[in-house]
């Protein structure tokens, strides 16, 4: 039991929690007058036991070889042993177990979770109650689900059995009774959480009906939350579970869902280590001397635990830049708690002996069950007053156990002084009341109150919240449970540090144009905002590139509305790139890759992105000195900005490879239109081009231009890539209707060696 030591000069087997290991193992890791460690029900994956069996390893690996290391469980199929202890032996044992029959009994789908689940485990226990005569053993989610269920049940049992919950906060008294035989003699119906999977045996149980589902604590990362959500059991725990049925007896077990579900459920259940805050076990290993990925563990945290913890524990002040844990973090890790409650029982003690007395109090409420679960209002005060009028009440004696590890008195507590105590381990949740219930914590996060809350703290226009629940994790919606009102004169005097003043600019998309001010911050929440003038290019200058960018990756180059010149420019600069990208590639291959070319140019618009993205930094942002708005930024000559990005070398081989324009054979120059597809067009009345015998390309030859053919109205006629082909072959059926439709001009039978013309037949 927490608190308590029952070891003496005679004690041979002494039985501790992995974490209580951990304090030993960190205070002296020889571990002195142990002989072997040994861990039980090691396939429960606790972050504390992966942590504590690689510090044993480090342990017997540089101080005490003689130290022997013993990882037991029912269920360690699957879990790569070799990794942790390659050298140990593998004992099996079959022990003396019983046949359990197992039957599948599929739920209905839950809709209304808590009523549904009660109603049909209730719906199951009263139909196979009869048909066996012993003890019954009912795996349920959580509390609330034991109690609704013991709801339904107990009318319809009667006298027939005594029905007992089963779970870790209930008073030894009240476990013991569910363990021991009914003291009149009557048949037991037990429901309970996961402490009866695999922790306990129970005398006289022969059947067990397993809802198969499971509470688990997930941390969310990005709120810092940690939540408790139903889910599937894996394949081990199912096994374990149905062994409580045939410790003593041939038993039976009634799985409450398909057969088929039961193998696609995961053969053993997530390490904690991978969805937990793991910010008290990088302090851990920061005070062992270690870094997390230089300990021997079956599972490693991922990076983006490993930067949250790493994060947190920096901004409070517990670790170095270096991950070296700083004197207030030892200090913190010698009390051996939640690292925020040990953040504000340090701090407390600063202020007086009486707030100590208060921030032990307000620890050993919040370290357990809400004393007022049955009440709307979440102020944590509440819960002083009512455990101080009430002195009898269990939490008193965690309140004593805090009072006497701090060396404290207990003492008339300070309560107006309740939130600044509870701000000093919470500071990430304090919070601005916006109003309507909404919360703006200080990491930048929301959270809401319910209704009954919101009119309670209405007045307050800070809080300090110190326990919320995610009321819907795909949303990540957050409802407060317990916050305490908090002064703005005790923020100003307490967390100074807390507060900065940012010059910060924010593009206003309805006036399209930047704003400028001068913000004032608690931590993440902005507290006061002044407007500036035109702000300094060190400012303006990055957020352009930010904005443009932006914008350019979800629009596209469309995104700048570039003039048609700009437009065919940034074209022939993606298209070169692309071009000599490919002959850089093809160095080795002497053969005309036009297939590579045109793979290319089906990609230009995102080349066109991507090359504005890169290098909009150089050509344009300069530009935007002391500019404002998006009217400004459409009156740059945007041609002039972009091809006095090129070089002398540069442009003289852009125009050589894809030029604006061409010569044709009335010697006019013809521009060219570049399109996204990486075509290139060459849009000419037909008679400019009597006399060419040879078609137009690009790139060396490579890139043929597509020549679009034009009545003398200027309407489509044909298009080309092979002028040649078309003067010998579908030019005739052409030229015998523009013959009728244009009579004054000229179409000669041999256009290839005719003279081009942009005149009529009279004036020719």
């Amino acid at each position: 039991m927490r608190g308590e030591s029952r070891i003496s000069a005679n004690t041979r087997l002494e039985i501790v929690t992995e974490g209580v290991l951990t304090r030993m193992l960190q205070s002296n890791p020889e571990l002195p007058g142990v002989a072997l460690v040994i861990f039980d029900e090691f396939h429960e994956r606790n972050i504390h036991a992966d942590f504590a069996l690689a510090l044993c390893i480090e342990s017997q690996q540089a101080l005490r070889e003689d130290l022997k290391l013993l990882v037991m469980s029912a269920t360690l199929d699957g879990l790569d042993f070799n990794k942790l202890l390659p050298n140990a032996p593998v004992l099996h044992s079959q022990g003396k177990a019983f046949d359990v029959d197992v039957v599948y009994r599929p739920l209905k789908s839950l809709q209304n979770h808590s009523t549904a689940l009660a109603a049909q485990v209730s719906a199951v226990l009263m139909e196979v109650f009869a048909q066996h005569t012993q003890d019954i053993l009912i795996f349920l989610p959580s509390v609330f689900d034991i109690h609704k269920t013991m709801d339904m049940i107990q009318a319809k049992l009667q006298e027939n059995a005594a029905v007992y919950p089963l779970y870790a906060n209930l008073s030894k008294e009240q476990q013991l009774s569910a363990l021991y035989p009914n003291t009149e003699g009557k048949r037991k119906v037990i429901l309970a959480t996961n402490i009866a999977e695999t922790s306990l045996t129970i005398d006289g149980i022969e059947v067990v009906i397993d809802s198969g589902l499971e509470k688990v604590s997930v941390f969310d990362l990005s709120r810092g939350v940690t939540q408790l959500t139903t889910q599937r059991i894996s394949q081990a725990s199912a096994t374990q579970r149905a062994g409580r049925a045939g410790r003593l007896m041939p038993g039976t077990c009634y799985r409450l869902w398909a057969k088929e579900q039961h193998e696609r459920l995961w053969a053993h259940s997530v390490p904690q280590i991978l969805q937990s805050d793991i910010a008290q076990f990088m302090l851990e290993a920061a005070v062992w001397g270690s870094d997390i990925k230089q300990l021997v563990l079956l599972d490693y945290p991922s990076d983006a635990q490993v930067q949250q913890a790493h994060e947190k524990l920096q901004r409070q002040g517990l670790i170095d830049t270096h991950g070296k844990p700083t004197r207030l973090g030892r200090e913190v890790h010698g009390l051996s708690g939640d690292i925020d409650l040990a953040l504000m029982l340090i701090r407390s003690k600063a202020l007086s002996a009486a707030h100590l007395s208060m921030a032990c109090a307000a620890a050993a409420l919040l370290e357990t069950k809400d004393v007022l679960a049955t009440s709307s209002s979440p102020e944590l005060s509440m819960r002083m007053s009512f455990i101080q009028n009430a002195p009898q009440h269990p939490v008193w004696r965690q309140v004593k156990q805090w009072h006497q590890k701090l060396g404290v008195a207990q003492s008339s507590w300070p309560i107006h002084d309740l939130g600044l105590v509870l701000a000093f381990g919470f500071t990430q949740w304090i919070a601005q009341n916006k109003g309507d219930g909404r919360l703006l914590l200080a990491n930048g996060k929301g959270a809401m109150l319910n209704q009954e809350a919101a009119q309670a703290l209405a007045s307050h226009p800070w809080c300090v919240v110190c326990h919320m629940q995610l009321t819907d994790v795909q949303s990540g919606s957050a409802m407060v449970r317990l916050c305490e009102p908090l002064g703005k004169a005790d923020l100003n005097e307490h967390f100074a540090h807390v507060y900065t003043t940012r010059n910060e600019l924010f593009w206003d998309e309805a006036k399209q144009r930047f704003s400028a001010a001068q913000n004032h911050y608690f931590a993440s929440i902005k507290t006061k905002s002044v407007p500036m003038g035109v702000p300094e290019d060190d400012l303006l200058l990055p957020a352009w590139l930010g904005l443009l960018q932006d914008k350019i990756n979800k629009f596209g180059a469309s995104a700048l509305a570039l003039d048609e010149r700009s437009e065919q420019l940034l074209l022939r600069l993606v298209l070169l790139s692309g071009f000599d990208s490919s002959t850089k590639d093809n160095a080795a291959n002497d053969s005309d890759d036009l297939d590579d070319v045109q793979d290319k140019a089906q990609m230009l618009s995102e080349q066109c992105a991507d090359w504005l993205i890169q290098s909009i930094e150089q050509w344009l942002i300069p530009a935007l000195s002391g500019k404002t708005t998006w009217q400004q930024l459409t009156k740059l000559g945007f041609y002039q900005l972009m091809s006095q990005h090129l070089d002398y070398h540069q442009s003289k081989r852009l125009n050589e490879q894809l030029p604006e324009g061409l010569s044709i054979p009335t010697g006019r120059k013809a521009s060219l239109r570049y399109e996204n597809s990486g075509k290139v067009y060459l849009s000419v009345r037909m008679q400019e081009l009597y006399g060419m015998r040879e078609h137009p390309t690009l790139l060396g030859g490579k890139l043929p231009i597509t020549i679009e053919l034009l009545s003398p109205a200027s309407r489509p006629l044909q298009t080309t890539q092979d002028i040649s082909r078309f003067w010998s072959g579908s030019y005739r059926d052409i030229q015998k209707e523009m013959k009728g439709r244009y009579p004054r001009h000229f179409w000669p039978d041999d256009p290839a060696h005719a003279k081009a013309t942009a005149a009529t037949k009279k004036k020719m």
